[in-house]
């Protein structure tokens, strides 16, 4: 697991603790997608576009993140 591990942040060009951070900020993102289609879904004339946009933001941040290398 550890060869694994080192080989996936070499092929990333990361290091541990910056793909630590990277990965904290998407899971913070995704928590917030979360409770934005949680409102949607109990209220559905709120956020009926927000989730869509924000995941589609996040793919695009992904998308880049994974054109750098």
């Amino acid at each position: 697991m550890l060869v694994k591990s080192k080989k996936h942040l070499k092929d990333v060009n990361m290091t541990y603790w910056s793909h630590f951070v990277y990965a904290s900020k998407v899971i913070f993102k995704l928590k917030k997608i979360e409770l934005v289609l949680l409102a949607h879904m109990l209220m559905p004339a709120y956020f009926d576009k927000s989730a869509s946009k924000q995941i589609i933001a996040l793919a695009k941040l992904m998308d880049e993140k994974n054109n750098e290398q």
